[in-house]
């Protein structure tokens, strides 16, 4: 799937998943997804990427190829890899020569070094990567001991970036200690309207540091959703080229100038190509930010 076919796709999902005339001229155009730059390094990373969505945990190659097809020909980058995953982007890396396309962050949570570095080899042997790009520790349980785990692996050579990756608010002093401690180059957390704390906390203090920021669970493993269900989108998220309620969410939290990236999970490829046009065309400003949060927050 080119570009072309691409922005073909999307109109074809219908006028609530496809790209404004106006967007999809400026993709085709530029045929690439907006960046933010990685703070510790200046590299530019793509402002949507993929999570660990079904397709790649029940093994479905054949759905994650396609998933994998419209992130990269949408100009996107970062997939949030697992081990359990690591043999089907293994396969669609070396079958598609993507190993400079994807942007990978893998999630060790390993206690020993010797298991780490187990981890470690295991990844850039299914990747083919002779560097791996981001290891990141999700919910530590010793943080202390698997923290320097990280750091040993990124001192190294083994890593470009390191960081931590949590989806709980009961993580969040160790992320604030993660970002005051001068290591990490990246933090994982949630935030969206229904999980905003982040944003008045964690997200100021990660810019500041210079740490960039990786937003899982815009949707909240669908609790959002259903409460936008059977509910018409308000005229006004035009004013922000928003064509869904799933936009709707993603360009709320593109809006805040901290996040360099969001993750989207879905196994649909219409779903795919809805989430990923977040990244094109306006976002909100703080007033109608403050819009967006009051309705979600009335429903």
């Amino acid at each position: 799937m080119n570009r072309r076919e691409f922005i073909r796709d999307a109109s074809a999902v219908g006028a609530a998943l496809s790209l404004p005339n106006a967007i999809a001229a400026q993709a085709a155009e530029t045929a690439r997804m907006p960046t933010r730059p990685i703070p510790s390094s200046g590299e530019p990373l793509p402002i949507v990427g993929l999570g660990n969505s079904q397709s790649f945990r029940d093994g479905d190659y054949e759905n994650s190829r396609k998933l994998l097809d419209i992130l990269i020909d949408n100009g996107g980058s970062f997939v949030d890899s697992w081990s359990s995953i690591q043999e089907i982007l293994g396969r669609y890396m070396h079958e598609h020569d993507a190993k400079s396309k994807l942007f990978l962050a893998n999630n060790v949570s390993a206690a020993s070094a010797q298991d780490n570095n187990a981890a470690i080899r295991y990844a850039k042997e299914a990747q083919g990567k002779a560097v791996l790009d981001l290891l990141q520790l999700p919910n530590p349980s010793d943080f202390d001991k698997q923290w320097r785990l990280m750091r040993d692996a990124k001192e190294g050579g083994h890593a470009r970036y390191i960081g931590i990756a949590i989806a709980r608010s009961s993580y969040y002093d160790m992320v604030e200690s993660v970002i005051n401690g001068g290591t990490a180059d990246f933090v994982q957390l949630n935030y969206s309207m229904l999980e905003p704390e982040s944003g008045d906390r964690l997200l100021p203090l990660a810019r500041d540091r210079g740490v960039a920021v990786v937003v899982n669970r815009p949707f909240i493993n669908g609790q959002y959703f259903a409460l936008v269900r059977d509910r018409t989108l308000p005229s006004w998220a035009a004013e922000f080229d928003c064509r869904s309620w799933a936009q709707f969410s993603l360009k709320y939290i593109l809006a805040n100038p901290a996040v360099n990236c969001v993750l989207t999970e879905t196994s649909k490829t219409k779903h795919a190509i809805d989430n990923l046009s977040a990244a094109f065309g306006r976002l909100p400003d703080e007033k109608t930010q403050a819009r967006m949060l009051e309705l979600i927050r009335s429903l």
